[in-house]
């Protein structure tokens, strides 16, 4: 938190108090405490104590805070929300089974939101008005790429349709809606809407801060009235379209500001000083199924033609490449007013039965740009994670090791699995039930390698799930080429053949929603953008945020204290932007980007060990260039102090100082080193290696471990991709980390590691993609400049009978995106 220069001069301080960027608190304490107080979710009792101990007994007088009570503040409070959107209060009616029922929600307006986003200076430079084009050029070869909406095809089309400028610019913003159910206590469900901008960066929008996401209000949760199955098939059918028509009343009012500007535009002058005409529409929808069924009023998945994207029959889900009638709002709204003038009630329900409609008009249908059935989006979180994989296919590996008793080994093996950063490590894989999307996505990255000893030979579940695998992490790329979408259709074809081949030899019914949505997958990414931009998981912390303003209210008739906390919170945060650019302005103060990058980078190798004091490395690192920075240093000598340290306990050291000098020869002939030249040596036990991924061509960074006794749980030794003269990927075990200074001056930074070769030994199931490496017993040196990454491989397990003495690996080519590109690139697969 920015305080004061107590040395300010008094014309300074004029200054301030006459800005105020504060108010509408009278002082700057104010605001930091009101800060603080809303920050930590501190209840009214404790406010009111507080501000009366300061304002009274405990600093006598003396403090700087002006509020009094718990009243004031919240007074002051109040007023500050017209800085933000403000919420407001709504009430909808339908009638179910002759007795009307209302309920009353709490909304905010997507279009004052809007204006504030187009109109916020400190997001002009970021915001995208036009769609584009974008290309990947490398030696010669040029191919599109899509990554955010606007470099996709539905944006390009709808700049087509908008006017030329007479005399402003015409543009789109288009929006991604989010709504999903979710437990804020054990028993307690609320029903969120967020909205954002995708005219804004994926890290801008999907982020909380300034230019993210907005709370838009709450779904209204219809309570069934009774049991379902005590209910006739008709009944069920009355209030499923109940909850439809509320669902859709509820909608029409959120956005009901949107729609004759979706038509006409509005004349806006935006952050950048440049006045264009907006048209609002919406772009992406971010379901689950069966909010998705209830969005676009279709039935559910038990109906005739279950999917809100098209009109495939139930007894063709799964079929994964072929086309189907697309549903969209003229053609719905067609069989719907065909429905409603039927000329009796059977008829009227065959019309929406052979549709999979109900009765229902959608409030999107009237809209420009926007259609309510395209915008709901492939979710890589509930269509495969939680969905194909989470629900279908691992529960039937589980039966199938249940009945060949490998639970305990398949669980021991898990154990096993090398930790690597960013993937969960789950001891207590058969015994404990996985509700979160993320552990069911790490599960199903490690349990091919963990499987592939276990279960049958040319098993079709080691294919079929790792297939999948293979479908996820090409969908989860942060850009998509021509290139990579070729190899992603051709995935799915694979993956379809193997589902058929686990249906014969598991009687598995692949006829569900969730595995017919690949249809639609690669339209998705070319239409709106990479999959990633649908993903609901974007939404799902907000659910965390919800549960925290839930804990402030006094649990009843909750939504309207909850609207009001995350009012307090948008005031809080809008205020402190004001103050922060206020004082930043005042001092001078330039933000240099760069230099915070840089100084992140150098203090990086201390953040990871975090609650002990780090020696300070003796050796300067050779240049600040290197793509690498060692961290955690371990001891400093000479070289030959080096090998008589470790020459009884330890291998890799064994003759260190001529083979280590044999090498620096080797590598630097020009040295002309001597037996008797003192060679200065520090070892380190972690290395931060950048890169720039594959993936979408950012920076990255691995973070690698060398150390016999990591967090006291066993030695850890990580290995690394090196560049090499042969094709294919080499790979090695890092043993240890040296810096070594030459006499000359000369600081290098080696490497001693175990070098990987490739073994023709193939496992049981050999998939797609199978790379199986040898660890060598003898150790060599490595210059850390041929290093590019770091490299996950994993013990063959259990050993195989026919080399008991083996050091197999599996070579885990699913870590991320920049790790599978690479290896799709090293077999007959060219990607770019």
């Amino acid at each position: 938190m920015r305080e004061v220069d107590p040395t300010i001069t008094k014309h300074v301080e004029n200054l301030i108090d006459a800005a105020r960027p504060y108010a509408p608190w009278t002082t700057l304490s104010d605001f930091q405490y009101t800060e603080t107080a809303v920050q930590g979710l501190l209840k009214p009792k404790f406010i009111d104590t507080q501000l009366k101990g300061m304002t009274g007994s405990w600093l006598r007088g003396q403090g700087d805070i002006t509020l009094k009570d718990y009243h004031e503040y919240r007074r002051v409070l109040t007023q500050a929300h017209v800085s933000g959107v403000q919420f407001r209060k709504a009430t909808v009616k339908a009638t179910l089974w002759g007795v009307e029922k209302k309920y009353t929600f709490f909304y905010r307006d997507p279009w004052e939101w809007i204006r504030s986003l187009v109109t916020d200076p400190s997001l002009a430079s970021v915001t995208t008005w036009k769609s584009r084009r974008m290309f990947y050029c490398e030696n010669g070869h040029r191919e599109r790429f899509i990554a955010e909406p606007w470099t996709a095809d539905c944006w390009y089309e709808v700049d087509t349709e908008l006017p030329l400028p007479n005399p402003y610019p015409h543009c789109w913003v288009p929006l991604h809606i989010w709504l999903d159910k979710g437990l804020v206590t054990k028993h307690v469900k609320m029903f969120p809407i967020v909205a954002r901008s995708l005219s804004l960066p994926s890290e801008i929008r999907n982020a909380s801060g300034n230019g993210g996401g907005v709370f838009l209000g709450f779904m209204v949760m219809v309570k069934d009235p009774g049991n379902p199955k005590d209910r006739t098939d008709k009944e069920n059918y009355e209030f499923a379209q109940f909850k439809r028509e509320i669902y859709q009343q509820v909608l029409e009012i959120i956005f009901s500001s949107l729609y004759p500007r979706s038509w006409r535009g509005e004349v806006v002058t935006c952050g950048d000083e440049i006045t264009r005409v907006l048209y609002p529409g919406f772009l992406i929808e971010s379901l689950d199924f069966e909010e998705a069924w209830n969005f676009t009023c279709c039935r559910a998945g038990r109906a005739k033609f279950p999917c809100p994207r098209c009109l495939v029959s139930q007894e063709m889900l799964h079929f994964l490449q072929r086309t189907f009638e697309a549903r969209t709002s003229s053609n719905m709204r067609a069989i719907v007013c065909l429905a409603q003038n039927a000329p009796n009630a059977t008829q009227k329900e065959k019309i929406l039965m052979e549709h999979g409609l109900h009765d229902v008009v959608h409030f999107m249908w009237n809209f420009r740009f926007s259609d309510p059935y395209q915008a709901v989006s492939y979710d890589l979180l509930h269509f495969d994670e939680s969905g194909k994989w989470g629900h279908h296919l691992w529960p039937l590996i589980l039966d199938l090791l249940g009945e060949l008793r490998l639970l305990t080994e398949m669980t021991d093996i898990m154990s096993k699995f090398p930790h690597w950063r960013n993937l969960k490590h789950i001891d207590d894989l058969a015994t404990k039930d996985f509700a979160d999307g993320q552990t069911h996505f790490d599960i199903l990255k490690c349990i091919v390698f963990v499987l592939v000893q276990l279960l049958p030979y040319k098993c079709s579940l080691i294919h079929c799930t790792r297939t999948l695998l293979q479908f996820r992490m090409m969908g989860g790329l942060r850009g998509m080429t021509d290139s990579r979408i070729e190899v992603f259709q051709k995935l799915i074809g694979t993956y379809e053949y193997w589902c058929e081949r686990v249906s014969k030899d598991y009687n598995k019914n692949f006829r569900f929603p969730k595995q017919h949505f690949i249809v639609h997958a690669v339209q998705d990414i070319r239409s709106k953008g990479v999959l990633r931009n649908a993903t609901t998981r974007t939404g799902e912390g907000f659910h965390q945020e919800i549960a925290q303003h839930y804990s402030k209210t006094n649990f009843r008739e909750a939504e309207g204290q909850i609207a009001n906390e995350d009012e307090d919170q948008e005031a809080i945060a809008r205020t402190r932007l004001i103050v922060d650019d206020f004082f930043r302005h005042l001092s001078g103060e330039d933000v240099d980007d760069n230099e915070a990058t840089n100084q992140q980078s150098e203090t990086a190798q201390f953040k990871q060990q975090s609650g002990r004091r780090i020696p300070k490395s003796k050796l300067p690192p050779a240049s600040s260039d290197n793509q690498w920075i060692f961290g955690s240093v371990l001891r400093s000598g000479d070289s030959r102090s080096y090998q008589d340290l470790h020459a009884g306990d330890d291998p890799a050291y064994h003759s260190f100082d001529p083979r280590l000098r044999d090498f620096l020869h080797g590598q630097f002939p020009a040295e002309y080193l001597t037996a008797e030249d003192r060679i200065e040596v520090e070892t380190f036990r972690c290395v931060y290696i950048t890169f720039q991924s594959k993936d979408d061509w950012m920076e990255c960074e691995d973070i690698l471990r060398c150390n016999n006794n990591w967090y006291k749980s066993g030695p850890r030794y990580d290995c690394v991709l090196f560049n090499q003269d042969k094709p294919g990927l080499a790979c090695a075990r890092l043993r240890s980390l040296i810096r070594c200074k030459l006499p000359s001056g000369r600081i290098t930074d080696i490497a001693i590691v175990q070098t990987m070769k490739r073994s023709s030994w193939r496992p049981r199931t050999v998939w797609d993609g199978c790379a199986v490496y040898d660890e060598e017993k003898d150790f060599s040196f490595l210059l850390m400049d041929y290093v590019i990454r770091g490299a996950l491989l994993v013990p063959v397990l259990p050993s195989p009978p026919s080399r008991p003495h083996s050091r197999l690996h599996f070579f885990v080519d699913v870590v991320d995106g920049d790790m599978f590109l690479r290896s799709l690139n090293s077999t007959i697969h060219v990607c770019y």
